[in-house]
């Protein structure tokens, strides 16, 4: 995906918008995936997670992996601070 997506960032950013996940989960899965994994692969990430992690249950790793993709996309934007016009 994007080289410069933050973990530590991605984590807050998926707390900050679904607060009722367990953050140990949402770390597991982070660390476990690496990236976020495109829409595609939903079903193989779901599956690499339920394996390594059962203890997660798997509507919350859907949330976990939507709020992952929606910071990945906003944290690639330009921001408008950046515009060199």
């Amino acid at each position: 995906m994007h080289e410069d997506l933050d973990l530590g960032d991605a984590a807050a950013y998926i707390l900050g918008e679904r607060p009722a996940l367990v953050e140990d989960h949402v770390w597991a899965i982070l660390n476990e995936l690496g990236d976020p994994p495109a829409s595609t692969s939903n079903d193989l990430a779901l599956h690499v997670i339920a394996t390594a992690h059962p203890e997660i249950p798997q509507r919350a790793a859907q949330k976990i992996l939507d709020e992952w993709r929606a910071y990945a996309a906003l944290a690639i934007e330009a921001d408008w601070d950046d515009d060199p016009d």
